[in-house]
C-alpha cells in the first residue's frame, strides 16, 4: 500500500519561486492591510465621532458591497485575464483607500464619516473583485496537490504581519500622541497613507508571473495529472460549502457590533491591549494553518472544516463571561479563534475543490462574497438591534438588565455557528479528499 506521504510530494522548484513571491506580496500586503482596516479604522472612526450605528456600518459595509464580485466574470471580457484585473482592481482600490485619511482633514466636521463611508464601499467593491481574481489565478498556476501547504505559506506570512505591525504602529503612534486634537488626528492620517503605500507596492512581485498556465507552468503538474483531469465534482458537493459558508456567515455577522462595543466601551480595552489579543490570536493561527496544510493535502479538508468550526465555536461562552467587566476572559477567547486559521484555509481549499478549474470566479464569489453580504445584513440587524436597546453613551448602564442584548444575541449566534458544520455532510467523503 503506497503510503500517504508518497501522496503529498513537496513543491516543485518553480512552485517554490511562486510561493516566494506569494509570500513576499503577503507580507506587504498585509502590513499596509493592518494599517488601514480593523482597529485602526474603527478607532480612527470612534475618534471622529462615530456613534453604535455608523460602527456598524463601518463594519458590515466591506461584506455588503463585496457581493459585486458576482461580476467578475462580465470584467474579465474587458480585462481579458485575471491577473490584468487582479492588478487594475487593486490599483484603484487604492485610491479609494486615500480618501479615508483625506476626509480627516476636512474643514466640515459634517461631511467626515459620509466620505469614510463612501470610500470604504468603493475600496471593498474592488478589492472584492481583485481577491477572486487573485484566488483563481493562484489556483491554477499552483499544482492542487499542494494547495494545503501553498496557501498555508501565504496565511502565515500574513499573520506574522498582522502580528508585529499593528503593536509597532500604535506604540509609535502613542509616542507621539498629545493633547492637542489635530495631531491625534495626524497621526491617524499617517498610519493610513503608509499602510496604502505598502499595499500598492505589494503588487510588484507578482507582476513576473504569467496570466495563464503555459505549456512550461503546466509541466509543474506530474502528467498523469493532466492526462486524466479530476472529474467534476457533483453539484451537491458545491451545494454544500455555499449553504454552509452562508448559514455560518449568519450566526459570525449578528456578533459583529456585539464584540466592538464589549471590547471598545464595556471593558474600555486600549488599542494597545487589543493589538496584543489579537497578536495571541495571529501567532495561534500561524500554526493552526501550517498544520491544517499539511492535514489537508493528505487526508482532505471536509472533517478538518467541520470539528475545527465545532471548536472554534465554543469562544462564544467566554465573550459571555466578559460581560461581567472582566476583560481577563478575552483571552481564551481570542486563543480559541487562532483555530480560525484551520477554518479559513480548510473553508478555501475545499471551496477550490468543489468549483470548475481555470473558470470559477463566479463560483468563487458567489460563495464567498455572497457569504459576506449575509454577514453585512445581519451585522447591521444585529447592530441596530443593539442600539435600540442600550442607552446612548454605550453598553454600561445600570442594572443586569443592560446585558441581556447582549447574551440574547451572543447565545442564538453560538448555536448557530455549532450547527453549520451539519452542511458539510452534503459532501461526499471523496470530494472532500
Amino acid at each position: 500500500m503506497k503510503r500517504i506521504e508518497d501522496q503529498t510530494p513537496g513543491l516543485s522548484p518553480e512552485t517554490e519561486r511562486l510561493s516566494r513571491s506569494v509570500v513576499q506580496n503577503q507580507l506587504l500586503f498585509s502590513a499596509g492591510y493592518a494599517l488601514t482596516t480593523g482597529g485602526f479604522l474603527y478607532y480612527f472612526a470612534g475618534h471622529l465621532g462615530a456613534g453604535t450605528r455608523t460602527i456598524s456600518i463601518l463594519l458590515a459595509l466591506p461584506e455588503l458591497v463585496g457581493v459585486l464580485a458576482v461580476f467578475t466574470p462580465a470584467l474579465l471580457i474587458l480585462f481579458r485575464n485575471r491577473k490584468r484585473l487582479f492588478v487594475a482592481s487593486s490599483i484603484l482600490a487604492r485610491l479609494f483607500t486615500f480618501l479615508i485619511p483625506a476626509a480627516a482633514l476636512l474643514p466640515d466636521n459634517s461631511l467626515r464619516l459620509p466620505v469614510i463611508i463612501g470610500a470604504l464601499a468603493g475600496q471593498g467593491i474592488l478589492q472584492a473583485v481583485a481577491f477572486t481574481a487573485y484566488l483563481s489565478w493562484l489556483s491554477d498556476l499552483a499544482p492542487e496537490r499542494n494547495w494545503g501547504r501553498f496557501f498555508a505559506r501565504r496565511d502565515i506570512a500574513r499573520l506574522a504581519v498582522l502580528i508585529v505591525v499593528p503593536l509597532l504602529a500604535t506604540s509609535i503612534k502613542s509616542q507621539l500622541r498629545t493633547s492637542v486634537d489635530f495631531w491625534e488626528t495626524l497621526g491617524y492620517v499617517a498610519v493610513f497613507v503608509i499602510g496604502n503605500l505598502l499595499q500598492l507596492v505589494s503588487l510588484i512581485p507578482l507582476l513576473k508571473w504569467p496570466a495563464v498556465l503555459s505549456e512550461r507552468h503546466a509541466s509543474w503538474e506530474r502528467p498523469a495529472e493532466i492526462e486524466s483531469p479530476q472529474p467534476r465534482p457533483p453539484l451537491r458537493a458545491y451545494v454544500g460549502i455555499v449553504l454552509f459558508s452562508w448559514w455560518l456567515s449568519f450566526f459570525q455577522g449578528l456578533t459583529q457590533t456585539a464584540f466592538f462595543l464589549i471590547t471598545y466601551r464595556q471593558l474600555e480595552l486600549s488599542l494597545r491591549n487589543y493589538y496584543l489579543l489579537t497578536g495571541t490570536m495571529y501567532a495561534l493561527q500561524m500554526f493552526a494553518a501550517a498544520w491544517a496544510g499539511r492535514i489537508g493535502d493528505r487526508f482532505g479538508y471536509r472533517d478538518l472544516l467541520l470539528w475545527s468550526t465545532v471548536l472554534v465555536a465554543t469562544s462564544i461562552p467566554c465573550w459571555m463571561f466578559s460581560l461581567n467587566g472582566d476583560a481577563r476572559w478575552l483571552i481564551p477567547a481570542y486563543m480559541i479563534w487562532g483555530l480560525f486559521g484551520a477554518v479559513n484555509l480548510a473553508l478555501q481549499n475545499l471551496l477550490l475543490k468543489v468549483t470548475p478549474r481555470h473558470r470559477n470566479t463566479f463560483h468563487l464569489a458567489f460563495c464567498r462574497q455572497g457569504a459576506g453580504l449575509i454577514a453585512g445584513l445581519t451585522g447591521l440587524a444585529g447592530g441596530f438591534w443593539l442600539d435600540s436597546q442600550i442607552n446612548p453613551s454605550g453598553v454600561r448602564a445600570e442594572g443586569p438588565a443592560a446585558l441581556e442584548p447582549f447574551l440574547i444575541l451572543l447565545l442564538i449566534s453560538f448555536l448557530g455557528r455549532i450547527l453549520a458544520p451539519a452542511w458539510l455532510l452534503l459532501i461526499p467523503g471523496r470530494v472532500g479528499r
